[in-house]
């Protein structure tokens, strides 16, 4: 037993020299040394000091052999087997801990890495780097700047800490904590981080970026900004080198100088014409107004929207040059009529004050209301003559006059001007939105759905294409192709191009229906309202008189031009310019072909009855705040129970932080663009 125990206390002595052998300091060269002390201290002049690999060196060091320690002076030189070289004018060493204090001028050369400081704790057999008192990094063409930093030799990681900057030459890059890689060169961002590019700024609290091509992949409160455009989006991935990005869920693309809101699940970016892609279920807001207080937007869907910036020059503009002065339309173009069919007679009483048949007038007019009908009697129709339209200077006349209606009309025939009159087309760009599929649009007082619609903030108008239909107040319109169009954030006029057709009814019950056609119909707004139309080529109509609430017959007229009047979501006049036929049938005669106009069509169920019907998720977002304070009605105390402490103290996990989180950052953002819009 004696013998095994003098073994082991042998084994243990040689195991522990041997370690201490191996973590001793050696004197590998020197100049001179002035001599070892008892306590084993010595001065060495030029000394270069050794231990596992590793040399170190200075002009001058105080050696503590027996400590295993030393202090070094002046131009200190660390070499690392794994080619790390570390300078610094002092140097504080432990051999038994390998750990190096370098002061003042410290430069850490790992490959093409150097990092500088004044104040480095560095760690030679963890190679882990460590400066609290401010540092900067050099890797190729990034410059990292930070207060505290954490460099990690062995994977080249470096993790910075406060006050952190990210030069590269395409971006600045500022936030709180970062992680750079040497190699890959890329930066991972933790917390609120901010990339600035030469016109563009990218906003993350968690993602990373690639110095080498600029490929930056953001998972946390993202918002991409350039000029007056931002981007947000769950997920974000851009491009700089090839101008591209992509957002995924909770997408929200702004643009504040068109005042446009792009919104959907997923959307594409490309900064070459300023365009974004938006799908799953996009929609877009366009400011428009009812009163200089009250903002009432037009929401548009569809199955993906498309939104770019063109040049002028190469858009089509909108001309809203359909209508023509009264003594210039020509009947050659209306339907073919029998002209044996009755026209009812016009009363002695009621033909003196029917301005059609005085004396002196130019051409018959009537005038149909719902109360009453007033139809000229013997009017003869003229053989259809074909009167060419005046040719107009359009450099001395830009509008067109009507010489019989001069005052009637200057209140509602707005010809939209050139826009070579406003802006110049070589270099003006404007902002457009493309619909496609299922397009749908909601109003308080409009609704729309066509196939595809077209948006161009040039002339502000809307396009609607492929079975188009628009429901204003309570009217139903159809054609080709329609336009509506605003001035100063209000609806100003609509146009229905081809096949146009206007269905009303007065009861939402009613089989009823008034109806006009026509192949153009225009139509004018009055604060945001639809107030008159003029309907042209091949115009005709059907409208039910009334007496006492109870249909009495129905009007059915031919005309070349037909002027309507609404007033209280009503049609309340109809006149008829250059009468080829009209007719009234009492109501016991009609028959169900009298009723409706070749191409009648009537879809009360496709209006949208609101912007959550064609937005579903609007309607889920209202629906979330209602949840929340109902269960939080629900998790309130009674009012009989002992109220809890809810102080800090008592639950810290409930203590309220002086300053707000750093998340709400982007949302603040996006909320100030958004007020921006509305102001």
């Amino acid at each position: 037993m004696v013998r095994i125990f003098l073994f082991s206390v042998l084994l243990t002595l040689v195991s522990i020299a041997a370690f201490s052998q191996g973590r001793q300091i050696e004197i590998r060269s020197s100049e001179l040394i002035k001599g070892f002390q008892a306590s084993g201290f010595a001065r060495i002049i030029r000394p270069v000091f050794a231990q596992e690999g590793s040399t170190l060196a200075a002009d001058s060091a105080d050696f503590n052999q027996a400590a295993n320690t030393f202090d070094a002076f002046g131009h200190v030189v660390i070499t690392q087997p794994s080619g790390t070289t570390i300078y610094s004018d002092l140097l504080n060493y432990d051999g038994n801990t390998k750990l190096a204090i370098l002061t003042n001028n410290v430069r850490f050369i790992d490959g093409d890495a150097t990092l500088t400081t004044n104040n480095l704790t560095y760690n030679m057999n963890t190679r882990i780097g460590i400066y609290t008192g401010g540092g900067k990094i050099v890797n190729g063409k990034n410059v990292l700047t930070s207060k505290n930093g954490y460099y990690f030799a062995a994977t080249r990681d470096a993790y910075f800490r406060n006050n952190v900057i990210l030069t590269t030459p395409d971006a600045l890059i500022k936030n709180d904590t970062l992680r750079y890689n040497s190699n890959s060169k890329i930066a991972y961002f933790y917390g609120p981080s901010n990339i600035y590019g030469k016109d563009d700024t990218l906003y993350t609290e968690n993602g990373t970026y690639n110095t080498n091509n600029d490929q930056a992949r953001f998972g946390k409160n993202n918002l991409y900004t350039q000029g007056s455009k931002s981007l947000t989006g769950d997920s974000l991935f851009y491009d700089r080198k090839v101008g591209y990005g992509k957002a995924i869920g909770h997408v929200t693309f702004i643009d504040t100088a068109e005042k446009a809101i792009l919104k959907g699940g997923l959307g594409e970016y490309k900064k070459s014409d300023e365009s974004i892609l938006v799908t799953k279920n996009p929609y877009v807001v366009i400011i428009s107004e009812t009163d200089s207080s009250k903002v009432d937007s037009i929401w548009m869907t569809a199955d993906t929207l498309l939104s770019k910036v063109v040049f002028t020059r190469d858009l089509i503009p909108y001309k809203q040059d359909e209508i023509i002065p009264d003594d210039q339309i020509s009947i050659n173009d209306t339907p073919e009529i029998n002209t044996q069919d009755a026209i009812n007679p016009v009363m002695p009483d009621q033909k003196d004050n029917n301005p059609a048949l005085r004396k002196g007038s130019k051409k018959p007019e009537m005038n149909v209301t719902a109360d009453r009908a007033e139809i000229p009697a013997e009017v003869k129709i003229p053989p259809p003559v074909k009167i060419a339209p005046p040719k107009l200077d359009k450099k001395k006349d830009k509008s067109v006059k009507d010489t019989l209606n001069k005052k009637a009309l200057s209140d509602t025939l707005k010809v939209v001007s050139s826009i070579k009159d406003t802006v110049s087309l070589d270099t003006s760009r404007t902002r457009m939105i493309m619909a496609y599929h299922n397009a749908k649009i909601f109003k308080s007082d409009l609704q729309a759905r066509a196939d595809s619609m077209f948006f161009s903030y040039s002339d502000s108008t809307v396009r609607c294409y492929v079975s188009p239909m628009v429901w204003a107040q309570g009217s139903q319109l159809s054609g080709d192709t329609i336009y509506l169009q605003m001035r100063n954030k209000k609806l100003d006029n609509m146009l229905l191009h081809h096949n146009s057709f206007i269905v009303n009814t007065e009861d939402a019950d009613s089989t009823n229906f008034n109806q006009i056609k026509g192949k153009v119909i225009t139509g004018y707004f009055k604060e945001n309202k639809l107030n008159n139309m003029f309907v042209d080529g091949n115009a005709e109509s059907v409208y039910y008189l009334k007496e006492d609430s109870t249909y009495s017959g129905l009007n059915h007229m031919v005309s070349s031009r037909l002027r309507i009047l609404l007033k209280d979501n009503k049609l309340n006049n109809i006149s008829a310019i250059r009468t080829i036929e009209a007719s009234i049938t009492p109501m016991a005669d009609l028959q169900e072909e009298d009723r409706v106009l070749k191409g009648f069509i009537w879809k009360p169920r496709d209006r949208p009855k609101s912007k959550e019907e064609i937005i579903p998720q609007l309607a889920k977002a209202e629906q979330k705040p209602a949840a929340a304070k109902k269960l939080d009605k629900k998790s309130t105390p009674a009012k009989s129970a002992p109220a809890k402490s809810t102080s800090s103290k008592a639950n810290p996990a409930k203590r309220t932080e002086p300053n707000a989180p750093a998340n709400v950052v982007p949302k603040k953002a996006i909320k100030t663009a958004a007020k921006n819009i509305q102001n």
